[in-house]
């Protein structure tokens, strides 16, 4: 069974938002992913600002010609 819970790392601890629907002394496997901080950004200008970050980071040249559009859809 997958349950998704909010929670907050603090002192070494993981403390959910919510109390799990779960027994105690159950085990259970964590995969944790961070929430972003609230910003004034839609979700699109988060994209876009990941995207850009990415594009900046990136080491992939090819080393070859940057074709144009109409060369790239060049048809025979």
């Amino acid at each position: 069974m997958i349950q998704a819970y909010e929670a907050t790392f603090e002192n070494g601890v993981f403390k959910p938002d919510q109390v799990p629907a779960l027994a105690d002394s159950t085990r259970v496997r964590l995969l944790v992913e961070t929430i972003p901080e609230k910003s004034d950004e839609s979700p699109r200008q988060q994209a876009w600002a990941s995207l850009e970050q990415l594009w900046q980071s990136s080491t992939f040249d090819s080393h070859g010609d940057r074709l144009s559009r109409d060369q790239l859809h060049e048809r025979h």
